[in-house]
């Protein structure tokens, strides 16, 4: 790498481009509660269909005129030149959605394993995760590794198959490799209906109802399900009903339901929500990014299902001295505690941290305290400083539009904080905390960084620096011996 290289690196694009799709979107979404946030990260293998996924969910809601492009460059979570120019994801990018007064942001994560450390930012930010399936290309040993942390942490999760409608699309070997993948509380709420060869709907079965989606529109007509359709769907509802019912908290209902009884539907939805929210069931949903196939479906497990961040645990917090503090409450009169999960460097605003809260809320114009984020192994500075917010900002992708707070529970990007760097605590000046870190994996590869000439060291220094406080799975360190600047990364595409 180069100092040209180097300096690219920290460089990111204009916001025009999504901007000119956009239609009425939202300017500045910020919850007023913390009921009212989902905070959702998608996971899966690169390809699989997360970022065309969000352009559907966009779509569908109007928020942008047309859905973008990969091969383009013209999506909303892949505005950096790196993304592009590979096309795929290689950053976490934000994008919320206001669904029936409920925000929910998308945290849409690289599914290359080179950038883990930018999807276990996206899973620390998120309250639960959405494991993107392809049915065409099904589950890498990645996706399920990253099943098993989720696992570990408790996290909810969902299952989305994506691709139904391509040629080679194999819905029922993708779901029976989930099912295997990740165990036997993996099930489907809904199975494709297909017409002349095509998928052109879904088969609720709880509901017995069809979404019909034919008409190639992103909100679905319905209509009750034919005989053939309900018969060829019983063995998956009833494997459905039993599922629901097992995980349920009323232990006379799987006898109720053995002994002939038809169980409300109502009940069996309360149970389901309150499973998945609890994350001991994993509900699965067949889409089409192309065709809209899923959206609404996909809208309301995103609202329903998943828990908001009152419901969930809170990392562990100390004071400076490392002494335990109290525990935290997802309470925007609370402490602040808000963790910083991305850095980029803009050229108008310069640095701008993606910004998790905790507790507390995030205001304009207020006093905060920055501390050290624990990587100091890495070459990562340890900060201990008071500093002022200025700005906050609600992103879309590459877009920040004003806002005037950020409570317990939501996400914002704050700008032109000095010292702030991901993985970094951002608390009270008069009550300051720190957040323990979250895992980071070690750097494996080594890339000796060279400057063009003597009077470019400096400025490769300073651009490499701005790198590594993004990305905590960079090292940055002099050779002892050979006096280079070398750059541990992940591998060959982080580098």
């Amino acid at each position: 790498m180069t100092v040209k290289g180097a300096k690219d690196a920290v460089r990111t694009p204009g916001r025009a481009g999504p901007e000119m799709r956009r239609a009425d979107a939202p300017s500045g979404i910020a919850a007023g509660a913390p009921e009212q946030v989902r905070n959702v990260a998608l996971v899966g293998h690169s390809g699989a269909g997360k970022t065309l996924l969000i352009e559907a969910l966009l779509a569908a809601h109007g928020m942008i005129s047309r859905k973008g492009s990969i091969a383009e460059g013209t999506t909303v979570g892949d505005s950096d030149p790196s993304a592009v120019r590979q096309q795929r994801s290689v950053t976490l990018s934000l994008v919320p959605l206001l669904l029936n007064g409920i925000k929910v942001n998308l945290l849409d994560t690289p599914g290359y394993p080179d950038y883990i450390g930018e999807l276990r930012a996206g899973v620390r930010a998120a309250d639960a995760a959405l494991f993107v399936v392809s049915a065409v290309d099904g589950i890498d040993a990645t996706t399920t590794a990253l099943w098993g942390e989720c696992e570990r942490l408790g996290t909810p999760r969902a299952v989305v198959i994506t691709r139904v409608d391509h040629p080679r699309a194999d819905y029922d070997g993708a779901l029976a490799a989930c099912q295997q993948a990740f165990g036997d509380s993996v099930l489907p709420l809904y199975v494709p209906v297909r017409t002349g060869g095509e998928t052109t709907g879904l088969l609720g079965l709880l509901t017995g109802m069809v979404s019909d989606y034919s008409a190639g529109e992103p909100r679905a007509t319905t209509r009750d399900a034919d005989p053939g359709e309900r018969s060829g769907s019983e063995t998956a509802r009833g494997q459905l009903i039993e599922g629901i019912i097992a995980e349920s908290e009323d232990e006379t209902l799987m006898d109720r339901y053995l002994g002939g009884e038809d169980i409300d539907a109502d009940v069996l939805v309360a149970d389901l929500e309150t499973a998945v929210a609890r994350g001991s069931f994993f509900p699965v949903l067949p889409t089409s990014a192309i065709t809209g196939l899923g959206t609404a479906e996909l809208m309301q497990i995103l609202t329903r299902g998943f828990p908001s961040p009152v419901e969930c645990g809170l990392p562990d917090v100390t004071d400076l001295a490392g002494a335990p503090a109290a525990a935290l409450a997802c309470d925007p009169a609370g402490p602040l505690a808000a963790e910083v999960v991305r850095t980029t460097i803009d050229p108008f605003l310069g640095r701008v941290c993606l910004t998790r809260v905790f507790s507390g809320t995030l205001r304009e114009d207020t006093p905060v305290h920055v501390g050290g984020h624990g990587l100091t192994d890495r070459g990562h500075q340890d900060h201990d400083t008071d500093e002022r917010l200025t700005h906050l900002y609600s992103p879309l992708g590459a877009n920040l539009r004003p806002v005037a707070h950020c409570v317990a529970g939501d996400i914002c990007a704050v700008a032109k904080l000095g010292s702030a760097e991901t993985g970094d605590t951002i608390s009270g000046k008069d009550q300051p905390l720190l957040l323990a870190t979250w895992e980071m994996p070690e750097p494996l590869m080594p890339v000796a960084v060279e400057a063009d000439s003597r009077s470019d060291e400096d400025a490769l220094a300073r651009s490499l620096a701005k790198v590594a406080a993004g990305d905590p799975t960079l090292r940055v360190e002099r050779n002892a011996e050979t006096h280079q600047l070398v750059l541990w990364c992940m591998g060959e595409a982080h580098a």
